[in-house]
């Protein structure tokens, strides 16, 4: 008798089990987002800061209900700036932790890296910050997108539009660091300024090892060179506190113009003080002036920003939270996590972000974020070195479609 009663009773449970619980579970499985970052080491404030901004987005959308009632997840990952190690994360986080999108880098030789593996595996990877053009140019595929701005705008075109608008210099003396970003944004900068400034030259080029930080011997040369000002051609982060501490120590700065592109970034800056060296005057470009920015939005995040790690958000903060919001937008735009489907309708959206309109091009999957210029100096509201009289510069600042197009058959 009991062997009659059981078994009738076993199956209506795994009938039920079967029926009712397993599409309920499966609704309920996160939509996992691996970001892969620099999260120890000299860089290790981008990913922290990275991160923070994508964990932002996670909360407010899964207190929100999620995206299609599932929860989205972050999974984080150290690349450690180093290319094997972000391929090997960006495979695990695939094969074994089941993401559905990867995103983040800094390193674009660790973006490289992925993109050649998510092209294979068709994966979807959202750059938030590595900045060679390459990645959306001569070595995009379609399972590429970025949100951020690439090395022509940010390193090349927009200072020098910012330059042409302000100062107009005839003679430029540059100083890089000797690699690819490097070389393009130099490249960049003497496009566009000799474009518009025709007489101008680039009287000499200078190219520091990557890492460098003496740079006693280049600033002789340069104030020496006779040149109306100096352009730092992607030399960022330590490296350019390093440069700018011992520029400002020589009176470099009190003797030429100066156009520093990163400079304009609070992260290098945030923890000057008054009386500290700093590129006084230096014309610069910012990807997230956040003091400058009037919507609530914007204070809200730098709020959440600030009280998560202690420290202003950088611009890789905010292009984090973009893409989180944007993944939310393309998969109930689709109705499912389809990749193919997602790609396409990414394709040309225009994300409503606290920065503006912001496009993503179809053709290159580039967002066209802006870039803010100014001067960099001191306010009564912050204690830290930061640009000032703004202007913003926008999609002129980008390589047309059709340049793009020729850069690829060219390749």
């Amino acid at each position: 008798m009991k062997k009659t009663i059981l078994f009738p009773t076993l199956a209506v449970i795994f009938l039920m089990f079967l029926g009712f619980s397993s599409p309920a579970h499966s609704a309920k499985e996160p939509i996992v987002v691996g970001l892969i970052h620099s999260m120890s080491g000299a860089m290790s404030m981008y990913g922290i800061s990275s991160e923070a901004g994508g964990q932002i987005a996670v909360e407010e959308i899964n207190a929100a209900g999620g995206i299609l009632g599932r929860p989205i997840k972050m999974i984080t990952r150290d690349d450690k700036l180093n290319p094997e190690t972000g391929l090997r994360e960006a495979k695990d986080l695939i094969l074994s932790e089941k993401a559905d999108f990867l995103t983040g880098t800094i390193s674009s030789a660790v973006a490289l890296a992925i993109s050649n593996y998510v092209k294979r595996e068709k994966k979807i990877f959202l750059i938030n910050i590595s900045q060679s053009s390459s990645l959306t140019e001569e070595n995009w595929n379609r399972y590429i997108f970025r949100i951020d701005t690439n090395a022509v705008p940010y390193w090349g075109y927009a200072p020098a539009l910012a330059l042409a608008k302000k100062w107009k210099d005839k003679k430029i003396v540059s100083l890089g660091f000797d690699y690819e970003t490097g070389k393009n944004s130099l490249k960049g900068f003497k496009e566009k300024y000799l474009e518009l400034v025709p007489d101008a030259t680039i009287a000499d080029e200078l190219w520091a090892p990557l890492g460098t930080t003496d740079f006693t011997a280049y600033i002789s040369k340069i104030a020496n060179s006779g040149a109306d000002a100096f352009f730092l051609a992607c030399i960022y982060g330590g490296g350019e506190l390093a440069f700018s501490k011992q520029a400002y120590a020589f009176g470099l700065y009190d003797k030429m113009h100066a156009i520093q592109p990163c400079a304009g970034d609070v992260e290098t800056w945030s923890s000057i003080k008054k009386g500290d060296p700093y590129p006084k005057g230096a014309l610069a470009t910012c990807r997230y002036p956040f003091w400058a920015i009037k919507d609530p939005r914007s204070k809200r995040f730098v709020e959440k920003h600030y009280k998560k790690v202690g420290f202003w958000p950088s611009y890789g903060a905010m292009n984090e939270y973009l893409i989180m919001y944007a993944l939310k937008a393309a998969i109930e735009k689709v109705g499912a996590v389809d990749t193919e489907k997602i790609i396409n309708a990414m394709e040309g959206m225009v994300l409503d972000t606290f920065v503006g309109k912001i496009p993503i091009r179809a053709y290159d999957h580039q967002a066209m974020m802006p870039n803010w210029d100014g001067i960099i100096d001191f306010t009564p509201e912050f204690s830290f070195p930061h640009i000032t009289k703004i202007g913003i510069i926008g999609e002129e600042g980008y390589h047309t479609t059709e340049q793009i197009k020729k850069l690829r058959e060219d390749k």
